[in-house]
């Protein structure tokens, strides 16, 4: 039954981020044109306007212009945003992946291997790493050799399932 949960939640994941991308670029590739569209359709009825005298009959171009520039903006907009969700998806697995591989490794982790177990680049690892460092999740150790190990404390001391354990209580 948890294996069946655990497959539900990797593919829901998943496809979270893959809608995620995929709605962003639709919005971009609907946004670009609007704008462009919407700045032509501006300048030509602005052009009117300057050369006719008669602004009350040459201004819809300009205000159909102007109405889609915005519109295109604000789509733009809307797909950077979702664009920036989708990387945040991305990056919540990848953590999830190190952090699983610390658990079977006994709380010990390089960043090589790491990279070597996961699949990701040693870059996105080192990133990884130093962030739940800089977090206070991980702590740096360095051995004799020089060799750099980020040890997981939570999962070193996971035998202390009792929080209170050691805390007297008021």
């Amino acid at each position: 039954m948890k294996s069946i949960d655990e497959a539900k939640l990797k593919v829901g994941s998943a496809m979270e981020g893959g809608f995620k991308r995929i709605g962003a670029l639709f919005l971009k590739v609907i946004a670009l044109p609007m704008v462009s569209v919407g700045l032509g359709a501006m300048l030509y009825g602005l052009f009117q306007i300057l050369n006719n005298g008669d602004p009350d009959h040459q201004f819809a171009p300009f205000a159909i212009g102007v109405t889609q520039t915005i519109f295109g903006s604000l789509l733009w907009i809307l797909a950077k945003k979702l664009d920036t969700a989708a990387h945040l998806v991305r990056y919540r697995r990848q953590q999830n992946r190190v952090v699983r591989l610390a658990q079977q490794r006994g709380g010990r982790l390089t960043v090589t291997e790491a990279a070597a177990d996961t699949g990701l680049t040693v870059e996105e690892v080192g990133d990884i790493l130093k962030r739940m460092a800089d977090g206070g999740y991980v702590e740096i150790e360095i051995t004799d050799s020089g060799m750099i190990v980020y040890r997981f404390p939570e999962v070193l001391f996971a035998h202390e399932k009792q929080w209170s354990r050691g805390v007297e209580t008021a």
